[in-house]
C-alpha cells in the first residue's frame, strides 16, 4: 500500500496501475454507474468522493463475486488513506468494507467445506447451514478423519469469526468517535520542518489549531488501529505525530496500542493453531514495550495529569501481561523482571490519587514476589 501511495503521487509515472486507476474493480463489476465511477477515478486518482462511491456502490451491489475482488476492493478502500485524506466517509467506507471482505472468506470456505464434506449438498440453500453449527459438528467427530487442506479452511474459518467479533461495533465507534476530517498535509505543516506562523491569529490561533489537529489525528488512529490493512498508514502518521509532539506521551502511547493490536491478531493465530504467526510475535511485543517505555519516560510518576494516567495505567496492565503470556511470548526471565518493576513503578504512583488500582498493584508484587523466587 506504501508503494501504491508512491506510484500515485509520482508525477513521472506513465502507468498508474489497475488498482490505481480502480480498472481492476471495474471490469469485474461492470455497470453504467460503476463504469463512470472508474472513469472518473481513472481521470483523477486523487477523487476521494468518486472512489468512496466506488466502494459503497460495490458493496450494496447483490452479485456474487470472487474472493479475491473483495480484497481488492478493501484496497479500494484503503487508497484514499494512504493519500491522507483521513474522513468520517473514508474510515467508515473502510471499516465496513474490511467486515465484508471477512464475511466473503467466511462464506466461500463454507461453500466449499460444505462441497468438500458432500457432494450432496451442491443444489440446497447453504445459508440456511450454520458455520458455527458446521464447525461444532466437525470438532464434536473426534473420530472424522480431516484432511490437511479441510483443516487448514476450518481453522481460517475460526480465525475470521473471531475477527469479526473484534470489529463487531467498529462501524457505530467510527460514526460516533469521527465527526471532522483530517488531512495528513495538516500535519504536515504541524511539523518543523513545515511549520509556518498563522496568518490570522497569532500565537493562540496556531495553538488552537495545532490542538484540533492533533485531536483529530488521535481519534483517527483509535478507529484505523482495528484495520489491519490500515495499520502501515496508521505507524506513518504516529511518526509525524512524534516529530510534533515529542515530549509529550500520547503519540508513543499510541504506537504502543497499534503493536498491541498487532499482537492480540497474532495471539489469536496462535491460539487457533496457525503456528506460521509464532514468529513475529516477540518481535512485535517488544517494539510495543520500546513505545511504551518511551511514553513512561514523557509521563509524571509523582504529579500524574490525566495523560499520564492513562498511559500509567496502561503500562501496570501489559507489565503484567508479560509476566502471564512469558513462555508464549518467548521473553527472557530478566526481561520480564525489569518490566515488572517499572509497571510497579507505575501503578504505585497511581494508587495514593485512586484506590481502584490497588488490586492491580497487588497483581504486580505477587508476580515480582514469584519470579525472585522462581527466577
Amino acid at each position: 500500500m506504501l508503494k501504491m501511495r508512491k506510484t500515485i503521487l509520482s508525477a513521472d509515472s506513465d502507468t498508474k496501475g489497475t488498482h490505481v486507476d480502480a480498472s481492476i474493480i471495474g471490469n469485474q463489476a461492470n455497470n453504467a454507474e460503476i463504469s463512470s465511477l472508474v472513469s472518473k477515478i481513472a481521470s483523477d486518482p486523487f477523487s476521494t468522493a468518486a472512489r468512496v462511491k466506488l466502494v459503497r456502490s460495490v458493496i450494496h451491489d447483490k452479485r456474487d463475486f470472487p474472493l479475491s475482488f473483495y480484497r481488492n476492493l478493501l484496497i479500494q478502500a484503503a487508497i484514499t488513506i494512504y493519500l491522507g485524506h483521513i474522513t468520517p466517509a473514508t474510515l467508515q467506507i473502510a471499516g465496513q468494507t474490511y467486515r465484508l471482505y471477512l464475511d466473503k472468506i467466511i462464506s466461500t470456505h463454507k461453500k466449499n467445506l460444505l462441497v468438500v464434506q458432500s457432494k450432496q449438498l451442491k443444489n440446497v440453500n447453504l445459508d440456511i447451514i450454520s458455520i458455527k453449527d458446521l464447525i461444532k459438528a466437525d470438532e464434536e467427530d473426534e473420530e472424522k478423519d480431516i484432511d490437511e487442506n479441510e483443516a487448514m479452511v476450518i481453522q481460517e474459518i475460526k480465525i475470521t469469526l473471531k475477527l469479526l467479533e473484534y470489529t463487531d461495533s467498529l462501524d457505530e465507534d467510527t460514526r460516533g468517535s469521527i465527526t471532522m476530517s483530517m488531512q495528513m498535509d495538516e500535519l504536515d505543516e504541524l511539523t518543523s520542518k513545515h511549520r509556518v506562523k498563522s496568518l490570522f491569529g497569532g500565537a493562540d490561533s496556531a495553538k488552537n489549531k495545532h490542538t484540533l489537529v492533533v485531536r483529530k489525528t488521535l481519534a483517527a488512529l483509535e478507529v484505523m488501529k482495528r484495520i489491519p490493512v490500515l495499520h502501515p498508514i496508521g505507524l506513518k502518521i504516529v511518526g509525524k505525530l512524534q516529530v510534533i509532539d515529542s515530549k509529550l506521551p500520547l503519540p508513543y502511547l499510541m504506537e504502543a496500542r497499534l503493536h498491541m493490536q498487532v499482537l492480540r491478531i497474532l495471539t489469536l493465530r496462535v491460539v487457533m493453531r496457525d503456528l506460521t504467526a509464532r514468529s513475529s510475535m516477540t518481535p512485535t511485543f517488544n517494539k510495543a514495550i520500546v513505545a511504551y517505555h518511551k511514553a513512561l519516560k514523557r509521563s509524571s510518576f509523582t504529579n500524574p495529569k490525566r495523560g499520564d494516567i492513562t498511559v500509567l495505567s496502561e503500562f501496570a496492565q501489559i507489565a503484567y501481561y508479560a509476566y502471564e503470556q512469558r513462555k508464549m511470548l518467548s521473553l527472557a526471565n530478566h526481561g520480564v523482571f525489569k518490566i515488572l518493576e517499572m509497571g510497579k513503578k507505575a501503578v504505585d504512583a497511581l494508587v495514593p490519587g485512586n484506590r481502584a488500582y490497588l488490586n492491580q498493584q497487588k497483581q504486580i508484587q505477587v508476580a515480582l514476589r514469584s519470579m525472585r523466587k522462581y527466577g
